[in-house]
């Protein structure tokens, strides 16, 4: 039978901590070597909007949506709604209309940390929506125990690094989803390969097929 996903280990140095840090990425190069294949391609960033990324990105994508769907959820509702019918408007409001996609490539670093399965079924067909047949999803999935009170700001200082910085001390249980999960709770893709890193995280591609 075919493995239509790996797992690899990095030479990331440490354990993430407060204040910011560097660290190795394999998912990173392998997504953005699929984008140079694509002609005019568009990029959903789910972060916020960080210059360095907007610059770098921009060399392999024309056309670059930032979302900051976290902060501006979490602003809107004073936190991430639980209830189905809200969490489903605000994301309709807050993600690009389809009109501004397909999407080739969309960036969710650690965001489906903070997202219930239930919340990820909700943002996963709304990210389906926005993809063509081939689109990829960048995401970050952390395999501690604890995890920063918010979301990471992710800055990419070239294809083999980012640079990661944590705001606050303040740290939550994390989900500790696995593959399994993702599968579960994404139905509309499938995971195309993953990297285990050091750092405390595993980086998933996932294919919409």
């Amino acid at each position: 039978m075919k493995q239509t996903s790996r797992q690899r280990w990095n030479d990331a140095a440490s354990q993430l901590s407060p204040g910011s840090a560097q660290h190795h990425t394999l998912a990173l190069k392998y997504v953005l070597r699929r984008l140079m294949e694509k002609r005019r391609a568009r990029v959903l960033d789910l972060g916020a909007a960080i210059g360095p990324n907007v610059s770098f990105v921009g060399r392999y994508a024309p056309k670059l949506y930032i979302a900051d769907l976290y902060n501006t959820i979490r602003s809107r509702a004073g936190g991430l709604p639980k209830d189905h019918k809200q969490l489903e408007r605000l994301l309709a409001k807050e993600l690009p209309s389809a009109e501004l996609g397909p999407f080739d490539l969309i960036l969710a670093w650690d965001l489906m940390n903070y997202l219930s399965g239930e919340q990820m079924v909700s943002l996963g067909r709304h990210l389906a929506r926005l993809c063509r047949q081939d689109s990829l999803v960048f995401a970050l999935i952390t395999n501690s125990k604890e995890m920063p009170g918010q979301p990471i700001r992710f800055r990419i200082v070239d294809t083999d690094t980012l640079s990661y910085t944590i705001d606050s001390s303040l740290e939550r249980p994390s989900p500790l989803f696995k593959e399994p999960d993702l599968k579960r709770w994404l139905p509309d893709f499938k995971v195309e390969t993953s990297f285990l890193l050091r750092n405390g995280f595993q980086e998933y591609v996932l294919l919409h097929p």
